[in-house]
């Protein structure tokens, strides 16, 4: 029996749908901290239970009888998700969960300037040291994030998206496809995929490939990493996420999300990844 956490979350919902276009819902428990906030999901056929990573009594119920958990990397910000994963690694330890498939990042390191980046070098050791196996995905910068940037920059004809360096941004159907083969392979273990799209733009680049989708004129601002945080403030995103922008400003500038999708990687897909180009000429293109 194969488990899921964060099932409420975004990612987790886009799996789920995906599992039920599989046909394996009777293979799969969703957990959850609100149980009734997915009814939806039940009445497609999977069993719900509530799990808290917060609440390792919780989790451990929640893992009775699985041998497969994908493990969906907590929200919030840094000082709230590593206990929060420590809590839960400490209730997979005490199951006999198997395998564990866990969201991770790309550059998963302390010394990395984008603040999460500590949450993921944490889990993945605790991760590695458990007596399973275990599958990382490091997932790149969603292509998705970029839309609200984008559509202003459609309206005003200024690109306020701050991240100075090259990204190598994945579309979320990406990732979860490669979540979903991963979680179903009992070959992909004991493995670390970098999830990473085919093309890496920075904020230039990224100005051109909403001109050419458009066909207007988008100029790029130019701007510092404490300038993109405001920007990412300014557009209602909670303070956590703007303290993240600085950081990935400065990440990218260090050429840390620039690598695109390796080989092995691409296994796990069954169709090319995305290009972030042609997201964009798909989604603002005339």
């Amino acid at each position: 029996m194969h488990a899921m956490t964060g099932a409420n979350g975004r990612l987790g919902r886009d799996i789920a749908a995906s599992v039920a276009d599989l046909g394996k819902t009777d293979e799969v428990v969703l957990l959850t901290r609100d149980p009734d906030a997915v009814g939806d999901l039940r009445d497609c056929g999977f069993d719900i239970r509530r799990a808290d990573f917060g609440d390792t009594e919780s989790m451990t119920a929640a893992l009775e009888g699985i041998d497969t958990l994908l493990m969906i990397s907590a929200t919030g910000p840094a000082s709230v998700r590593i206990p929060l994963h420590r809590s839960a690694f400490d209730a997979i330890e005490n199951s006999e969960v198997r395998k564990v498939v866990y969201t991770s990042r790309v550059a998963p390191y302390s010394s990395s300037p984008y603040p999460c980046a500590a949450i993921h070098e944490y889990s993945e050791e605790r991760l590695k040291s458990l007596k399973g196996s275990y599958t990382i995905l490091r997932n790149n910068e969603y292509a998705e994030n970029l839309e609200r940037y984008l559509s202003e920059a459609e309206r005003t004809g200024i690109l306020r998206y701050g991240a100075k360096g090259p990204i190598a941004f994945i579309a979320r159907r990406d990732v979860v496809a490669a979540a979903v083969a991963a979680f179903f392979d009992d070959t992909a273990t004991d493995k670390v995929y970098e999830l990473s799209g085919p093309e890496a733009l920075d904020r230039v680049h990224l100005a051109a490939a909403l001109s050419e989708a458009t066909g207007k004129t988008i100029a790029c601002d130019d701007g510092t990493a404490e300038a993109f945080s405001e920007t990412a403030r300014s557009m209602g995103e909670p303070d956590f996420i703007s303290e993240m922008r600085i950081g990935l400003y400065r990440a990218s500038e260090l050429g840390e999300w620039m690598a695109t999708m390796p080989d092995d990687t691409r296994s796990l897909l069954p169709t090319e990844p995305t290009p972030v180009s042609q997201y964009i000429k798909a989604s603002f293109g005339n």
